[in-house]
């Protein structure tokens, strides 16, 4: 009976996860499919490869792009996974004219896919896909070379952006996947199509100048702007700071889409753009001049732009844009759109930075453009404003805040738990712990007779005060580091709560509690390493249950007040005077 028990037991594990992995395959299927590329069902297909027999979740192919993708919904023994993956996307690289054969083998009715390029120009991407954060090092990427990891937050996003803009998202995942023009489809040695012509000049004299930025005003056709365009979202998979954008809202991009449809004309408000490096102006006699040397309009102008994906950062007027999409239906409304996309042509306002100029100074420029439009149109959210905030200030109270929770998240015991996204589901939210508590333990500039981590800092503090990058990381590596230690003996301590979906240990109530508490006692204890907070945690008992937590988000002080008398042992005449 004891057998037969167990066997349904494992039985009933067995369909729940195989239910999992199927979700899992559709959600990937969905992403690739939905951005244009085809898909050729590899799952279950062995192949002999070089040395190795080697087993291919699925594959997605995009003219010369080849995908090759692993899947998993598990975390167990996922190095030793991730190693032997590695190891045969690096044979079938070896061994592409193969690879090729056998995938004609197995899929005869796709032959005119898989040879349709030499295979010196098929390109072999391998992709990790996994349901849960892959915990990776800072060296794992040259480790696993042949590997690039798609990360739950990765996967989130370019599901959402693919059911906004279909086809059109695919250079979305191309940059991500650092793909240029240059290596997607056959080798052309013609530069005829590699610009764009677009008429209508505004150059100096009558836009002004500042710090050396021009700012051009010209016509581009929908298709064109669409194709070469990207936009800096703070929400996507990227980890660079230099990101202030929100999310495509779906429901704005259909209303403007169902707006072209019937109109059949574009919006008039113009769009704001940054230029790549390299524009110039031709003008009526066919010469080609800088925009700083344009000193005034001079007759049939034209500016001449890279027709390269993206390369021209938006600003404003995103959804404007990829109203455009290509959706790959045969619907009356794609077929109308399909027309309008290269027949519509929209104003655009371009700002042509000095070549030389810094991109932090760039993005802060094109940061406070974005803030003073929105501003007067929609109210912008609070994270969206702090974002922009830490461009324009980096070393500001809450920008450091932010560097420490993003240091945080990437490892160590807070690794993944924290929510840097809007599509983060289920993880600890950052904005209260950011504003509240953790401002005031990293501050450069704490208030008078307090202290904050940065007292305890020997680093470079006067090339910190100058913004200087590598600075404020040494600082912010600091500050992350004092914080796994302290919160690793948090940990060690209460470890089945930190583990515990239903404890209240690692909620913002808690969270902000105990990081006021080692700010408070910084003129008592100073700075300590994880030996001396075990010692201040061990056996010190606390009810971190949702009934018996008592604490609420107005008493992270009251909470942290506890911590301060029963775990670090501090008098009331002490604590009377922190």
């Amino acid at each position: 009976m004891g057998n037969s028990k167990t066997k349904k037991a494992i039985s009933s594990e067995n369909k729940k996860l195989n239910k999992e992995k199927a979700a899992f395959k559709r959600r990937i299927y969905n992403v690739f499919s939905g951005a244009g590329f085809t898909y050729i069902p590899t799952n279950d297909k062995e192949m002999h490869i070089g040395l190795r027999r080697i087993e291919i979740d699925s594959m997605f192919v995009y003219k010369n792009i080849w995908l090759v993708c692993e899947d998993t919904v598990t975390s167990t023994g996922i190095r030793d996974h991730i190693r032997t993956k590695n190891e045969a996307v690096g044979e079938i690289k070896n061994n592409l004219p193969q690879f090729v054969n056998t995938l004609v083998a197995l899929f005869p009715d796709k032959e005119s896919l898989f040879t349709e390029y030499s295979t010196d120009r098929i390109k072999i991407i391998g992709l990790y896909i996994s349901k849960r954060e892959v915990p990776l090092a800072s060296d794992d990427g040259k480790l696993f070379n042949n590997l690039t990891f798609v990360q739950p937050k990765t996967l989130n996003y370019f599901q959402w952006i693919v059911s906004c803009i279909k086809l059109s998202a695919r250079n979305e995942i191309f940059r991500f996947l650092e793909i240029e023009d240059k290596d997607v489809g056959l080798i052309s040695s013609s530069s005829e199509n590699s610009t764009i012509s677009a008429p209508i000049i505004y150059p100096k004299a009558f836009t002004g100048n500042k710090d050396g930025i021009r700012v051009v005003s010209f016509m581009m056709c929908a298709e064109d702007l669409l194709n070469t365009c990207y936009v800096l979202r703070k929400d996507n998979w990227s980890e660079s700071i230099w990101l202030y954008q929100r999310l495509i809202e779906k429901s704005k991009i259909k209303s403007i889409r169902d707006f072209l449809e019937k109109k059949g004309e574009a919006f008039y408000n113009n769009i704001i753009v940054a230029l790549p490096n390299g524009v110039v102006v031709k003008d009526a006699a066919g010469n080609y001049k800088k925009i700083d040397e344009i000193s005034g309009l001079e007759g049939d102008c034209k500016l001449i732009l890279p027709k390269k994906m993206n390369s021209i950062c938006v600003i404003d007027g995103q959804h404007r844009i990829y109203a455009h999409y290509e959706s790959g239906s045969n619907s009356k409304q794609e077929k109308e759109i399909t027309k309008l996309r290269k027949q519509l042509h929209l104003l655009v306002t371009g700002l042509v930075f000095p070549e030389n100029m810094p991109n932090a100074d760039r993005v802060r420029i094109q940061s406070e453009i974005f803030l003073d439009i929105n501003m007067n149109a929609k109210s912008v959210p609070q994270n969206v404003l702090l974002q922009i905030k830490r461009i324009g200030d980096p070393i500001s109270d809450e920008s450091l805040a932010q560097f420490v929770v993003e240091k945080l998240n990437k490892e160590g015991i807070f690794q993944n738990l924290f929510q840097m996204s809007s599509l983060d589901n289920g993880k600890i939210k950052t904005a209260s712990i950011v504003r509240f508590a953790l401002k005031y333990l990293v501050t450069a500039s704490p208030a008078e007779e307090k202290q904050s981590l940065f007292t305890y800092w020997n680093g470079d503090k006067a090339a910190f005060n100058n913004k200087d990058e590598f600075s404020i990381q040494e600082y912010v590596a600091f500050c992350a580091g004092v914080l796994r230690a302290y919160f690793g003996a948090v940990k060690s301590n209460f470890r089945s709560e930190w583990d515990s979906e239903t404890s209240k240990l690692l909620s913002v109530i808690s969270i902000n509690g105990f990081i006021i508490a080692l700010t408070r006692q910084f003129p008592i204890n100073g700075v300590n390493d994880f030996e001396y907070y075990k010692k201040v945690f061990e056996g010190w008992k606390m009810d971190f249950s949702n009934d018996g937590f008592q604490y609420t988000s107005s008493q992270y002080r009251k909470f942290s007040t506890k911590i301060l008398k029963e775990a670090f042992k501090i008098s009331e005449e002490k604590l009377s005077k922190i």
